[in-house]
């Protein structure tokens, strides 16, 4: 029964996809050793739908999707794979989450209303970034709604049916732009929840805290991957700037995180402190970390300091210490020297000891109108390895535009189990004439979307920051020298958004001081920016792989 629901959805898409008068199709494949995939897709978008086909192997199996949108008097029609968004007012550490399911639905969203029905099955989803497939499990009816009752308040109702129950309600009170509060109450997968969070933001001080009880059968990421995670019962953060030129940053967090694709989810707990200080060209800082994973716990230490020698060095050097609960101490000491050749070339030079072993390696960016490369080295923090969880990486991101709308990638990614990963993949467009050429009196007519997300990311001293990384939606947008982003939708959304440090293509790391966790499109007269703030850090230390792993 699944296998033929499965073609017939396949079919639809197909069917579309072949009647269409103007389309765009981009197709791309790749294979990728962090998911153990391989495999491709095609998607295509004309003036009132788009969809995709995807078809690959995943752990040696055959697997694959298809999903369409439809927009018809204000509603958009869904049918085939669907990522729906299972977002709750309390989620202030992570609103990225999903649920993953297979059948047809509907959604409208207006000024004060939003809603969203889907029925089918849920799904095993598979995604790989070059194609997105799933394999469909248990009947399925979802309902979820969103309603302002006010200026400051909303309420929230997310109701799933299907083997096990969830019928969650919430509220969210936004008195003013610097503080929000919310809480989650009822049943999840036929257990109790219950969650608390609270969002405040002044000038010095930003903080974050939420308190999560539920049961261990909840889940709301459907997704084969090592990289998807989420809180679970007490976690705060908290940056506090008493100068422009020093910030602390504190936090406590208890996550739940697959260690292998597939894989049952892990439990650990985090605590960190950390420093850092900027004087004219001439900075420094400390990191103290404590984990917990399995029962064993380890203690680390991270000190750096770093100087900008005029407009093209910079010197930094970099001491990790770590100490399980049992087990000897390991340490790293590293340095690097940074040269900018040009505005499109600069140079690394790293030199690390470990273990009674010195190192060399080579890296450095460079960008031009066909080539993207960055080869950088960052250092990771591992709870899940607790008798070594610092560890110094490759970073690498590629991009290569052969010939015309062709493109080549390649990516480099750390697991929780330390051991780096990677992902090539290669894209291009295809055009269907008809219709290409827009005409207003014409219904073959194609034009350009006419929502776009758009904005700017900066630095903690207010400077433009070039090359900047962003997701948005399934889109990645990179900013020019100004700093400056846009990106086209044929919809308002919202969609997810979120910084990815790891893939800029700019000199030096960054880490995200205050970026919003979802936007919405407008045209382009009326849209407001976006507005990222990043900081300069001298190495990279964090308790999850940079990247999440989430579909959308």
């Amino acid at each position: 029964m699944h296998v033929r629901f499965q073609s017939t959805l396949i079919a639809i898409a197909m069917l579309l996809a072949s009647t269409a008068n103007a389309q765009v199709f981009r197709v791309q494949g790749g294979t990728s050793t962090l998911l153990n995939a391989e495999g491709g897709s095609v998607e295509f978008k004309a003036p009132n739908y788009d969809g995709s086909v995807g078809l690959g192997y995943y752990n040696g199996k055959v697997q694959f999707g298809a999903e369409t949108r439809y927009l018809f008097h204000g509603y958009t029609l869904l049918a085939g794979d669907d990522s729906v968004p299972f977002t709750l007012p309390t989620d202030v550490f992570d609103s990225s989450h999903y649920f993953s399911a297979r059948g047809i639905g509907a959604t409208r969203k207006d000024a004060n209303n939003t809603f969203y029905a889907f029925a089918g099955t849920t799904s095993t989803w598979f995604g790989t970034g070059f194609f997105n497939a799933a394999s469909s499990d248990d009947p399925v009816a979802i309902f979820f709604f969103e309603r302002k009752l006010s200026k400051e308040l909303k309420f929230f109702s997310r109701d799933v049916v299907s083997n096990r129950q969830t019928s969650l309600q919430g509220l969210e009170y936004h008195p003013n732009k610097w503080l929000k509060a919310s809480l989650t109450g009822g049943v999840g997968a036929n257990q109790g929840y219950f969650a608390s969070g609270m969002e405040a933001e002044t000038e010095k001080l930003a903080l974050k805290t939420s308190y999560v009880l539920t049961g261990d059968m909840f889940r709301r990421v459907t997704v084969i991957s090592p990289m998807s995670s989420e809180v679970n019962k007490e976690n705060v953060q908290m940056l506090y700037r008493p100068t422009e030129f020093v910030s602390i940053t504190t936090g406590h967090e208890n996550i739940l995180e697959p260690l292998t694709p597939g894989g049952p989810m892990q439990q650990a707990s985090v605590n960190q402190i950390s420093s850092d200080f900027h004087i004219q060209r001439f900075y420094f800082g400390t990191g103290l970390f404590s984990s917990n994973a399995s029962g064993r716990s380890t203690q680390g230490t991270n000190l750096y300091v770093g100087r900008r020698i005029g407009q093209r060095f910079e010197v930094n050097s970099n001491y990790f210490r770590s100490k399980p609960q049992i087990g000897d101490a390991q340490t790293i000491l590293s340095g690097t020297i940074r040269e900018n050749v040009s505005s499109r070339f600069s140079l690394l030079q790293l030199i690390s000891r470990t273990a009674g072993q010195t190192t060399f390696a080579f890296g450095g960016d460079f960008t031009s109108n066909r080539l993207l490369l960055r080869a950088d080295y960052q250092n990771v923090y591992l709870p899940f390895r607790p008798e070594r969880p610092f560890q110094q990486a490759l970073a690498l991101n590629v991009a290569l535009r052969v010939a015309g709308p062709l493109q080549i990638t390649a990516a480099s990614n750390v697991a929780p189990d330390g051991h780096l990963r990677y992902a090539f993949g290669a894209s291009t467009y295809l055009y269907r004439m008809r219709g290409m050429v827009f005409n207003a009196n014409s219904p073959d007519s194609f034009s350009i979307a006419k929502y776009v997300v758009q904005g700017v990311v900066k630095d903690d001293q207010g400077l433009p920051v070039e090359g900047a990384a962003l997701h948005i939606g399934k889109q990645v947008a990179y900013t020019d020298s100004s700093g400056r982003f846009m990106v086209r939708f044929s919809k308002r959304g919202p969609f997810p958004f979120s910084i990815a440090p790891e893939e800029f293509i700019t000199n030096g790391v960054y880490a995200v001081v205050s970026a919003p966790s979802q936007v919405s499109a407008g045209s382009e007269d009326q849209v407001n920016d976006v507005e990222v703030v990043v900081r300069r850090v001298a190495s990279r230390a964090s308790n999850t792989p940079a990247s999440t792993g989430k579909k959308k």
